[in-house]
């Protein structure tokens, strides 16, 4: 296992004493996602390559779901970085709930959902997961998951993204503008000055301002 979780494409490698920890119930925290799909990865392509079926093994979408799942009933067992444990300081930055609708959703399918995942790990800085969502939107047939996964400025790309987002969700009323927050804010810390304008906008009286009407020259989510 060791040696296929160095092939390309495999996001973590495998150490032989790790596994073996984690297989016999030697180590009490839960595994971080990377370790998980490169695992479940692994065991597929062990599995194509020696002919035995796949699916019982299921889909790295339904692994994540109940990684998930697992995470949020145990919020501190991952020793890494999670990031939809949000800081009092961070709460208007990431909306977990947002977000692990997005999981639920992606897992059963949703290419949009996935696309929406691994624009907001682009923004967050995890790259990994960046990574896996974008592949699973590629897979799922997301129109425009090909040419994220080749931009050359994904940052900006997905800042734009992120962008119309907010405005979507702000034109839907008072009701979607937590989530319209979320996706300026992490606009905003990329450097987008709509979405700056507009967090101050929303900020400067209980019910914020109108939106203003869309400017088509923005790149618009589909």
């Amino acid at each position: 296992m060791q040696r296929l979780s160095r092939a390309p494409g495999i996001p973590k490698e495998l150490p032989e004493s790790t596994l073996s920890d984690i297989l016999n119930g030697k180590r009490k925290r839960l595994p971080d996602w990377e370790l998980v799909a490169s695992f479940v990865m692994v065991c597929h392509r062990h599995a194509e390559q020696t002919g035995l079926p796949t699916d019982a093994l299921d889909t790295l979408e339904r692994w994540q779901v109940r990684w998930r799942a697992a995470r949020n009933a145990q919020p501190h067992a991952t020793g890494s970085y999670d990031l939809f444990t949000t800081p009092a300081d961070e709460a208007e930055r990431r909306t977990s709930r947002t977000v692990a609708r997005l999981v639920r959703l992606a897992g059963d399918g949703d290419a949009d959902a996935a696309f929406r995942l691994a624009i907001i790990h682009v923004l967050t800085g995890d790259s990994a997961a960046a990574r896996y969502w974008i592949h699973a939107a590629h897979r799922q047939r997301h129109p425009d998951a090909e040419a994220f996964a080749g931009n050359r400025r994904p940052i900006e790309f997905a800042a734009n993204l992120s962008f119309a987002y907010g405005q979507a969700y702000e034109q839907e009323g008072p009701a979607k503008r937590d989530i319209a927050r979320f996706y300026y804010r992490l606009a905003a810390d990329h450097g987008h000055p709509r979405a700056a304008e507009r967090l101050r906008a929303l900020r400067a009286v209980p019910f914020g301002k109108p939106l203003p009407a869309p400017v088509t020259a923005e790149h618009r989510p589909g």
